[in-house]
């Protein structure tokens, strides 16, 4: 066999030996293995024998042709680079971080949670406790949590974070007062004696924002305003946990806030609303109130107390109607007896209301007061940027002869195409309607707020004045309709406002679900190989072929 034969014989064992370890590295992501050291053994002893013998043949000649030191600078050229191509490999390996490029891991943190860290005044821990396994659901809880904690870190420097193995700091745990951690994780958010605890659970465990804020918006209140919903008017019962009209999952979303949700009735024997409420909610009576009743209501409002009314139309209530003659007089806030529709929609009892300004014609005193269908002076609904949709909706709108001292303030309108229906009765029964001459044309206003002062003497919780919003609308505070992200905001938003608490008026974080990618081990070293060594190799071999068929043809 002659020498050139074996030296070619050396150069493509190299090779090939060369190709098989790189492609079981790869594969098995263990470079001191005996499977990928053997063929790398073998590749550099064929690389090193076809080496020599080129110098053997160089030395017969006595001559070095160029072409020869260029084929020489590109075998050595070409080592070098593997050489390095496998040192940066090994410190990547070793180096362990990783990037969330999901929608999820992309996203900014929402406005309220922004707001509320920024307002933060004291320190706050977070102690996360994760079970240091090489369990992958863990593993991707943990980091999902740690990355979203530093996110939340960037905008105030008195949230310190601590990860905890809950199994080697059992002492922690129950010092706490936990008794069981989540073998997916558990959060625990405290500031001074208030904790909160967030167990992880499900199929794509991770800190949620929404429970991040609502926990630190419990620990960082001192009080917890007291929302009393009335009772005995058929009213939407906040235990309700009827999928369509039940009124359960408001009184969650107040409870996950800091608010402390109860019922109460006004007893006609015994006419006293709960002396320690802040906020009393009328939702959606079915019936007019006694006039005791009202007396209570009244005695509430006069020492600082906050109401909230959503009504929904009702039907022509007679000459000795009580709720709404009161809201306007004391308030003046004037609910109207009809019902607002439009003819240029497919449902004409669905009024959407968006940011979105149309060209309007002729327009009232006081509506540059709106960005589009929210009042851009009130805190409530000023940064609003939201859809609510409204249906068989009333209007509401601050009346012309309002008390001495009262302010009002018009917060929610229709378009122009709605007007407001007042033949109510025919609609009802019929679905049918028509415009007739008189009837107010949008924009209608469909709700209201007024602040009346009072003494904040005589008020029992110091407050110096009283609050009341009405909404011409109670269903899209119902179980069915207020999963929409607008109503849920307008809502808290109102609460926050009524209970002094602005710092919370803001859009709100909502849960998305991200469901992870769970590979095998097989499946990701299928992928790493086809996305390293498998695009590599058919480009080699696409290029030999070509280099093969062009030598061919010359």
């Amino acid at each position: 066999m002659t020498l050139q034969r074996m030296k070619r014989i050396a150069g493509v064992a190299a090779l090939v030996a060369l190709a098989v370890a790189l492609n079981l590295l790869v594969w098995t992501q263990v470079f001191f293995s005996v499977s990928v050291l053997v063929p790398l053994a073998l590749s550099a002893v064929m690389g090193i024998a076809w080496l020599v013998m080129t110098l053997l043949m160089l030395a017969e000649h006595s001559a070095l042709e160029d072409r020869t030191l260029g084929g020489l600078n590109a075998v050595f050229s070409t080592t070098v680079f593997l050489g390095v191509c496998i040192v940066l490999y090994l410190l990547a390996s070793a180096w362990d971080v990783s990037w969330d490029l999901t929608e999820e891991g992309r996203r900014e943190l929402s406005s309220q949670t922004v707001q509320v860290l920024q307002a933060m005044n004291e320190e706050v821990q977070v102690i996360c406790f994760f079970l240091q396994v090489d369990e992958e659901l863990v593993a991707i809880a943990r980091d999902k949590t740690l990355r979203f904690l530093e996110q939340a870190q960037r905008h105030t420097p008195l949230l310190n974070v601590e990860v905890l193995d809950p199994t080697v700091d059992r002492a922690r745990l129950e010092a706490m007062n936990i008794t069981h951690a989540s073998v997916q994780g558990t959060i625990v958010i405290r500031a001074g004696d208030r904790q909160r605890v967030i167990t992880l659970a499900g199929g794509s465990p991770r800190l949620e924002e929404r429970d991040f804020t609502n926990a630190l918006i419990n620990v960082l209140r001192k009080t917890e305003p007291k929302v009393y919903f009335l009772t005995g008017h058929h009213e939407r019962d906040i235990l309700d946990e009827d999928e369509q009209q039940g009124g359960s999952i408001l009184g969650n979303l107040l409870r996950g806030e800091s608010y402390r949700v109860e019922r109460f009735a006004i007893q006609i024997s015994d006419p006293i609303p709960p002396a320690d409420a802040d906020i009393v909610v009328i939702n959606n009576p079915q019936m007019d109130l006694h006039p005791v009743e009202i007396e209570a209501l009244d005695a509430f409002i006069s020492g600082g107390g906050r109401l909230l009314l959503l009504i929904n139309p009702w039907r022509r209530a007679g000459a000795n109607e009580q709720l709404r003659p009161y809201i306007r007089e004391r308030f003046g806030i004037a609910i109207g007896d009809d019902i607002v529709i439009t003819d240029q929609r497919a449902n004409i009892w669905q009024s959407e209301l968006t940011v979105d300004n149309a060209p309007f014609e002729d327009v009232e005193e006081g509506f540059m007061d709106f960005r589009g269908a929210f009042n851009r002076n009130h805190p409530i609904t000023r940064t609003f940027d939201q859809t609510m949709l409204l249906q068989a909706v009333r209007s509401v709108t601050a009346a012309n002869d309002k008390p001495e001292g009262v302010h009002v303030q018009e917060l929610l309108r229709s378009t122009p195409d709605f007007w407001a229906e007042t033949d109510t009765e025919r609609l009802l029964e019929t679905g049918q309607a028509r415009r007739d001459p008189g009837e107010r044309i949008g924009p209608i206003p469909l709700a209201a707020s007024a602040i009346l002062p009072v003494d904040p003497d005589a008020s029992p919780k110091g407050y110096s004045d009283a609050r009341v919003i009405v909404v011409g609308d109670a269903d899209f505070a119902a179980n069915a309709n207020i999963i929409v992200p607008g109503h849920i905001n307008f809502l808290l938003n109102t609460f926050a406002w009524m209970s002094e608490s602005e710092d919370l008026i803001a859009i709100r974080p909502t849960g998305r679900e991200a469901m992870p990618l769970l590979l095998s081990d097989t499946q990701r070293r299928n992928i790493a190989w086809a996305a390293i060594m498998l695009t590599v190799q058919a480009t080699i071999l696409v290029g030999l072929g070509v280099y093969m068929l062009r030598r061919r043809r010359q």
